[in-house]
């Protein structure tokens, strides 16, 4: 069954960045890239990151493109468009931290928007809550700051 799933959550994925080519030169005019410097590991929508510099774009309301600025290496992450809130003058990522040492990546605020981006919590992440709730321990969440990117 998880193949099956595997293989749909990649089409559905292409589909998003091939229906994405045609809004990717209006949105990046109009919302920009972001760099944000992660100084730790960390996991989004079931992929691991190193800690590094990455460069994120939007690339339509439900895929972002995160590059590592040293290695070259860009992955897509799906995710949903959330809030209305006052429109943000800087770009942040918003981590979820559980047990000292897991972090997942959980919003993504580009500036000069109101809304932002959500990644769901994945199977993996909702078994590191439950096994922090039931230690007594709680997450944190923490922040990295963004500059736009050029």
């Amino acid at each position: 069954m998880s193949r099956i799933s595997t293989l749909g959550r990649f089409f559905v994925s292409m589909s998003l960045v091939a229906g994405s080519f045609a809004l990717a030169p209006k949105m990046h005019a109009q919302q920009g890239d972001i760099k944000v410097n992660v100084p730790f590991a960390f996991s989004a929508d079931n992929q691991k990151f190193d800690a590094g510099l990455y460069e994120i774009r939007e690339l339509n309301p439900f895929v972002l493109l995160v590059s590592n600025t040293t290695t070259h290496q860009s992955r897509l992450l799906l995710v949903s468009d959330m809030g209305m809130r006052d429109i943000q003058s800087y770009g942040r990522l918003v981590f979820h931290r559980y047990n000292g040492d897991k972090r997942y990546l959980y919003q993504v605020w580009m500036p000069g928007r109101s809304e932002f981006s959500e990644l769901r919590p994945t199977q993996q992440e909702r078994k590191t809550m439950l096994a922090a709730k039931l230690a007594s321990s709680s997450g944190t969440v923490m922040e990295a700051l963004a500059v736009p990117a050029r």
